[in-house]
């Protein structure tokens, strides 16, 4: 460990290994390139004793690990009592003495504080160390779109709906107990800050990391579409749900499409999936490049949820040309029909899909330009450059 360098104590509710899934994705590579300019110390819940006990790999991120054990059962119990108060409930969800005492054992020795998600925000809130508040996405957009699906009708959406004015008071105040706030996309923040550019909030998109992405040039032959996400999320189950029961079977009257859905995912709602004619599940896998290399479209028919969409640029640096809605491409940059397609209703989704397996010389096309839009625009170091900037500003 360099002596020289400034001192980090990053604060995560979920533990970030494996690196799987947008939030994990995000925060790795965050502290990834950090680390080259800080000594970083992670300071970590988890809600297993796998992650409690999990071998770190030797990449050279952090200097320092400790972890912090928060069963669900204590989780559930938090956000009951929370529920008669303003709490937020995610928040209320990740309280723990332990974490705190953590905080207050480890902070002094570090030069500031880099905290992962407002579900971590109050343990350092009072601290006169400089803080800087990684929130991501702006999660009371995310639940207020929630509560609008039909699937979330009932008591759901009556939580979404008390969860989302909860959230977005607090998103709103806890920027101003921050040194400096990150969110991922301009849409989060003009939802959250409409009209207020003097807030100590920068956006930083993601970026994506090509080491494990290699081009291919698709063939549209084997009609497989590909979709990669997290599938414990809320957002992610809806758009599989939406394709299979709305997209896929229009399509499979044209031809023998199949959905092919990549990712985490519990048993049970794996079977469910399987149960849809013309569905595929893989479960967790080693390598998505693998996993998707037969594939033809990769497909992302985002309908609720905020932030930049890490399966897109994925999709892009693999080359697999991208159908998404509206919603997906927010905050991408990415030209519509230069770069990706857009679909919003399930007939535009058949449409576009049929496009470009008729016209496969103009799916490679539209690949190769979407590979460079993803090298050029959004390589991990040069999205994060001012962060680095701005936190080592912060900390001199």
């Amino acid at each position: 460990m360099n002596q020289d360098k400034k001192k980090l104590l990053v604060l995560t509710p979920r533990f970030p290994y494996p690196v799987i899934g947008g939030d994990k994705l995000r925060i790795y590579h965050l502290c990834r390139v950090l680390s080259r300019r800080f000594s970083l110390t992670l300071l970590s819940m988890c809600e297993s004793g796998d992650e409690m006990h999990a071998a770190l790999p030797d990449d050279g991120v952090f200097d320092r690990v400790e972890r912090v054990f928060l069963s669900r059962r204590r989780s559930y119990l938090n956000t009951l009592l929370a529920l008669p108060t303003r709490t937020p409930l995610q928040v209320a969800y990740y309280r723990s003495r332990a974490f705190a005492a953590a905080v207050t054992r480890l902070l002094p020795s570090h030069d500031g504080a880099f905290v992962h998600l407002v579900r971590c925000a109050e343990y350092v809130r009072k601290s006169d160390k400089p803080r800087v508040l990684e929130m991501t996405d702006a999660i009371s957009l995310n639940y207020s779109r929630v509560k609008q699906l039909r699937r979330a009708r009932g008591l759901k959406s009556r939580v979404f709906g008390i969860e989302a004015k909860r959230l977005l008071d607090y998103e709103r105040t806890i920027v101003d107990d921050f040194d400096l706030s990150v969110l991922v996309s301009r849409t989060d923040r003009d939802y959250l800050f409409p009209g207020q550019p003097g807030k100590k909030v920068m956006v930083c998109s993601n970026g994506v990391d090509l080491s494990g992405l290699p081009y291919t040039a698709r063939s549209m032959a084997s009609r497989i579409l590909i979709f990669i996400g997290d599938m414990r999320t809320v957002q992610n189950q809806d758009m599989c749900h939406y394709f299979a029961e709305a997209v896929l079977p229009l399509l499979r009257k044209r031809a023998d499409y199949r959905f092919r859905i990549v990712g985490s995912i519990a048993p049970a709602l794996a079977e469910r999936f399987r149960a849809y004619d013309g569905v595929d599940v893989t479960g967790r896998v080693e390598s998505v490049a693998q996993a998707a290399s037969d594939g033809a479209i990769g497909v992302c028919p985002m309908r609720i949820g905020a932030g930049v969409q890490n399966k897109i640029l994925e999709y892009m640096a693999l080359g697999l040309p991208v159908v998404t809605t509206s919603l997906g491409h927010e905050g991408l940059g990415a030209q519509s029909g230069r770069d990706l397609l857009i679909a919003d209703t399930p007939e535009e989704f058949v449409d576009r899909i049929e496009q470009l397996v008729a016209d496969e010389a103009a799916a490679v096309e539209m690949t190769a330009r979407a590979r460079a839009f993803v090298e050029h625009e959004h390589g991990w170091e040069r999205m994060l450059a001012p962060l680095v900037d701005e936190v080592s500003a912060l900390l001199a």
